[in-house]
C-alpha cells in the first residue's frame, strides 16, 4: 500500500498530466482543422476574409497618361495607402494580357487590372513582406467569385496558392472599383507555401493555338469561340472627365508593344526579376504571335500552326536550351541559369517517355491541380488552347505546375453551340466536361496531363481526387455556403461599384447559377466516375443552368451591362503636389510597416471558417468536447484530492 504521505505529490502529478493531456488532445484536434497538406510559415497580409481598402495617390496626368497608354504596361509612381498604413513612391501599372486587350479596344470602360509594386522605385519597400500585388478587375465575371473560389478549392486540395483579399479600390479618395488583391507569385509565395525560397519559376506566356481538333471522336474539345472581338464592355468613362496629359493623343494607343492575349507579361524589369535581356526577349516572343493569334482566336483549339509553343506545353523536342526559350525566358528570378533549366528539360524528355515520372514531377500535385481545373472547367490554363496561365515551379528537378489567373474558370472560356464530343448546347458541354480527356485539343499533344492518366494507378488517384472535390467540398454544404456568405460580404461594394462590367441586378442573377453550377457540375463528375456517363467524350446530363447570367460574356456574347462609370477622378481639386516628395528619402515611418493596422470597417465573411466541410466541422466540435471533458475530468480529480488533503489534516 502507498504511505499516504505520499498520495499528495502523486494527485498534484495527475493533476499535471491531465492539464497535459487535456491542451495535447486539443492541439492534435487542431492539425486536420485544415486540409491543405501544406503549412503557411508566414503571417498572413491579405486576408480572404476581410475587405481590403486601398487607395492609389497619384498625380492625375500620371493616371491619365497610364489610362491613356494601358498597353505600353509602364509603371508610374504614386503613394499607396492599404488599411491605413501609407508606402510612398510605389509603382503602378496596367496589366493583363487578353484582359487588357479588351478593355484597351473598349470606347465604354477603363476599368483596367492594376500590379503594384512596392520596390519598384525604393529599394526594399514591401507591403509587409510582399514586393508586389495585383488587382483583378473581374473582366467576365458577374458574380465577382469565380476566381476567389477557385483559389479557395485549390487550397482545399492542398496546392499551394498565392494570399488574396476582396479590395474597395479609391483613386484620389474617389471611389474607383471593386476589385480582387493577390499577391504574386515569387520568393515570399514560395516560402510562405514549401518552408524555401530554393528553386526556379517560370510563367510561360505563348499565343500557340496548340491541342486541335483533330482527335477521332472529338474528345475533349472546347466548344466553339466566338468571333474574337472584345466583349462590347460597360464600365469606366474613357476620358474620365480630365484634361488629357502633354503630348498625349485621347484615345490613341502605342501598339508596338501591345501584350499577347495570354497569361500577363514581364512589362518591365523588377528588382527580382530575370534580366532585362530575357524579358526583351519574352515580349518579343509573345507579340510575334500577337496578331496570328488574334486572327484565329475564332478557332481556339486548332493545330497549333501560328508558332511553336517552345516547351509551354512540356513537350520534349531536344537537349538544347534554345528549343525551349519560351519557357527559359520566363525565368521569374534573376539567378536562374541555364544549368538550373536543363533540370526542366530532363522533366520533359523523362514525361515524354513515361519514365521516372515520381523522380521528376510531384504527381500527387500535379493530379491534384488537374482535378481542380477539370472541375471547374478552366481552360484558359495549361489544358486550353494557349498553354497558358501557370507557374512553373522546379526544386532540386523535382516539378509542379501552380494555379494563375483563374477568372475564366466554370465554363468561362468555353463558348456555346459547341459541336465538339457532344451536339448540346454550351450549357450542355460546360457541364459535361469530360474528366479523362479534360483538354481543349488531344492528350497526346499535353502530355503533363496525358502521360500521367495513361498510368492506371495516376488515373485512379486523380478520380480519388475529384470525388474528394464532389464529396466534400460541393455535396457537403460547404460550396453553397461559401456563395452565400461571399454574397454577404461583399454585396453592398459590389452595389456601389463605379465601375462595374455588370449591373448591380444582373450580379443578383449571377448568384443562384453558380449553386446550380456546382450542383449539376457535380453530378456530372459523379456520374462520369461511376460509369453511368463518358469520362472521355461530353455526356447528356441536363442542366438548367443560365451560363450568360456568370458572365458578362460567354462564346463571343456582348457585356451583360449597362452600366457605365461615375467620372470617378472629374473633382479638379486633386492636389497636382502630392508626390512632391517621391525623388526623396521614404519617410522612416516606413521601415515599420510590419504591423498591420486594422480596419474598423472590414466585414468579418459571416461565420465562415479558413478550414473546409464536414472535417472542418467534426474536428472543430470533437475539440470542443474533448476540451470540455477534460476539464471535468481536471475538477473531479481536483475535488477529489482536496477532500484526501483536508482528511489527512484533521
Amino acid at each position: 500500500m502507498i504511505k499516504e504521505k505520499y498520495q499528495w505529490y502523486i494527485s498534484i502529478i495527475t493533476i499535471v498530466l491531465s492539464i497535459i493531456l487535456v491542451f495535447t488532445i486539443s492541439s492534435f484536434s487542431g492539425k486536420i482543422n485544415s486540409k491543405s497538406d501544406k503549412t503557411k510559415t508566414l503571417a498572413t497580409v491579405l486576408d480572404k476574409e476581410r475587405i481590403t481598402d486601398i487607395n492609389i495617390d497619384i498625380d492625375e496626368s500620371d493616371w491619365q497618361w497610364l489610362m491613356d497608354n494601358a498597353s505600353n504596361e509602364e509603371y508610374k509612381s504614386c503613394n499607396v495607402t492599404i488599411n491605413g498604413e501609407t508606402y510612398y513612391n510605389v509603382g503602378i501599372r496596367p496589366k493583363g494580357n487578353s484582359s487588357l486587350s479588351s478593355v484597351v479596344s473598349s470606347e465604354e470602360t477603363d476599368r483596367y487590372s492594376f500590379k503594384i509594386k512596392f520596390d519598384k522605385y525604393v529599394d526594399g519597400q514591401t507591403y509587409n513582406g510582399m514586393e508586389s500585388i495585383v488587382l483583378n478587375n473581374m473582366i467576365e465575371d458577374n458574380t465577382y467569385m469565380k476566381e476567389y473560389i477557385s483559389y479557395d478549392l485549390y487550397d482545399f486540395m492542398g496546392i499551394a496558392v498565392p494570399e488574396m483579399s476582396y479590395s474597395n479600390i479609391k483613386v484620389n479618395n474617389e471611389n474607383w472599383g471593386f476589385y480582387l488583391a493577390i499577391e504574386v507569385i515569387d520568393e515570399r509565395y514560395l516560402e510562405n507555401n514549401f518552408g524555401t525560397t530554393e528553386g526556379n519559376l517560370y510563367k510561360p506566356e505563348t499565343m500557340g493555338m496548340g491541342g486541335g481538333n483533330n482527335a477521332k471522336g472529338g474528345g475533349g474539345n472546347p466548344p466553339a469561340m466566338g468571333n474574337g472581338n472584345p466583349p462590347d464592355m460597360n464600365g469606366g468613362n474613357r476620358n474620365n472627365g480630365m484634361q488629357n496629359p502633354p503630348d498625349v493623343k485621347s484615345g490613341e494607343q502605342n501598339m508596338e508593344n501591345q501584350p499577347p492575349m495570354d497569361g500577363e507579361s514581364t512589362g518591365g524589369q523588377d528588382n527580382n526579376m530575370a534580366p532585362a535581356g530575357n524579358d526583351m526577349n519574352q515580349e518579343k516572343n509573345n507579340n510575334a504571335g500577337a496578331n496570328q493569334g488574334n486572327a484565329n482566336k475564332g478557332q481556339m483549339g486548332g493545330p497549333n500552326s501560328n508558332k511553336n509553343v517552345e516547351g509551354a506545353d512540356f513537350v520534349y523536342i531536344d537537349d538544347e536550351v534554345s528549343s525551349y526559350s519560351i519557357v527559359r525566358d520566363s525565368a521569374v528570378f534573376k539567378r536562374t541559369t541555364d544549368k538550373d533549366f536543363e533540370k526542366v528539360i530532363n522533366m520533359y524528355k523523362n514525361l515524354n517517355d513515361g519514365t521516372n515520372l515520381e523522380e521528376v514531377l510531384d504527381v500527387k500535385e500535379v493530379l491534384k491541380y488537374f482535378a481542380v481545373n477539370t472541375y471547374l472547367v478552366n481552360l484558359d490554363s495549361y489544358s486550353g488552347a494557349m498553354y497558358h496561365n501557370y507557374y512553373l515551379y522546379e526544386n532540386n528537378g523535382v516539378c509542379q505546375i501552380l494555379p494563375w489567373d483563374l477568372n475564366l474558370s466554370f465554363g468561362g472560356f468555353s463558348g456555346m453551340g459547341a459541336n465538339g464530343g457532344n451536339s448540346g448546347s454550351g450549357t450542355s458541354t460546360i457541364i459535361n466536361f469530360p474528366i479523362d480527356n479534360p483538354v481543349s485539343g488531344t492528350l497526346e499533344n499535353m502530355p503533363l496531363i496525358g502521360k500521367l492518366l495513361e498510368v492506371d494507378e495516376y488515373r485512379e488517384l486523380y478520380h480519388s481526387y475529384l470525388k474528394e472535390i464532389a464529396d466534400e467540398y460541393f455535396n457537403s454544404g460547404y460550396y453553397a455556403e461559401l456563395v452565400d456568405n461571399l454574397d454577404g460580404l461583399i454585396k453592398d461594394y459590389v452595389k456601389e461599384d463605379p465601375t462595374a462590367f455588370c449591373t448591380y441586378e444582373q450580379y443578383e442573377a449571377s448568384i443562384p447559377e453558380m449553386i446550380t453550377f456546382g450542383e449539376d457540375r457535380t453530378k456530372s463528375i459523379l456520374a462520369q466516375l461511376n460509369g453511368e456517363q463518358s469520362s472521355t467524350t461530353y455526356g447528356n446530363i441536363e442542366s438548367t443552368i443560365n451560363t450568360s447570367a456568370l458572365s458578362s460574356k460567354i462564346g463571343g456574347g456582348k457585356a451583360q451591362g449597362e452600366k457605365r462609370s461615375e467620372k470617378v477622378l472629374e473633382n479638379n481639386d486633386v492636389q497636382n503636389n502630392n508626390l512632391e516628395m517621391n525623388n526623396y528619402a521614404v519617410n522612416e515611418e516606413n521601415d515599420n510597416n510590419v504591423d498591420k493596422k486594422e480596419n474598423t470597417n472590414q466585414h468579418n465573411l459571416n461565420n465562415q471558417n479558413q478550414g473546409h466541410p464536414g472535417m472542418e466541422q467534426s474536428a472543430s466540435k470533437m475539440k470542443e468536447y474533448l476540451f470540455t471533458g477534460g476539464l471535468f475530468f481536471i475538477v473531479v480529480i481536483s475535488v477529489f484530492c482536496v477532500n484526501k488533503f483536508k482528511r489527512r489534516k484533521i
